[in-house]
């Protein structure tokens, strides 16, 4: 039997503390468009309060996160026992992104995060912090999750930001980190997130309208020729 609170218990963050791995959850506003996921390691989450997580957020291949939390500001965190007692725990919630540079960003990062990414090598996998203010936090049992044991951390990607140019990093930013998949702006630093890919999203909106028009016109031409054919 599932359980939901408003908040965080000490037993709920000692036992987040304890975990590998996390998943993040978001999605566009509305009905359409492409649910995402995304799992989470390098021990980058740190509680705050009951109420309140801040989440590293690294450079990669998209920006689907970003994109969502800047549109709607929904976020699902998900994370579930792979040793020991069975435990799923979901943290529903809102979230803000802050990007190097900003105070909140500086002040999260100076606190939280220094002292394991200060190294300017390391840092430049940095991306953001996001701050999630949650507002329901919900446990089940697990009992359909497998048991695995934990290795180590891959650290492929850190490297692989390690050695880019600030100019091999500008263009990579530009080329993944611009748009979501659904063509929803990241509004990130370095990208070219303004009026063209508002054009983009409402052209596809037009385009998506169409048929409903088309379908619309359709109907009151029918109706005015019954009336038309009533009253002869």
């Amino acid at each position: 039997m599932g359980s939901f609170r408003d908040a965080l218990t000490e037993s709920d963050q000692e036992w987040i503390r304890k975990q590998k791995v996390y998943f993040v959850a978001t999605s566009p506003q509305g009905s359409n468009g492409h649910v995402n996921t995304s799992p989470k390691g390098y021990d980058s989450l740190r509680i705050l309060n009951s109420k309140r997580i801040v989440l590293l957020d690294g450079r990669g291949s998209g920006c689907e996160t970003i994109s969502h939390l800047r549109e709607n500001g929904r976020i699902t965190i998900m994370m579930c026992a792979f040793e020991g007692g069975p435990r799923i725990m979901r943290l529903f919630g809102r979230g803000v992104v802050y990007e190097p540079g900003q105070p909140e960003f500086d002040e999260l990062f100076e606190e939280h995060f220094a002292s394991e990414w200060r190294d300017p090598d390391r840092f430049k996998f940095v991306r953001s912090i996001i701050d999630v203010q949650l507002e329901l936090v919900g446990q089940s049992c697990g009992f359909a999750v497998p048991f695995m044991d934990y290795k180590d951390e891959r650290i492929t990607l850190v490297n692989h930001h390690r050695g880019k140019t600030e100019e091999a990093r500008a263009r990579s930013r530009s080329k993944d980190n611009t748009v979501s998949i659904d063509g929803i702006p990241s509004f990130l630093e370095g990208t070219d997130s303004g009026l063209a890919q508002v054009k983009r999203r409402a052209s596809s909106a037009m385009h998506a309208m169409v048929p409903w028009v088309g379908g619309a016109a359709l109907g009151a031409a029918l109706a005015v020729a019954a009336i038309r054919s009533t009253f002869k």
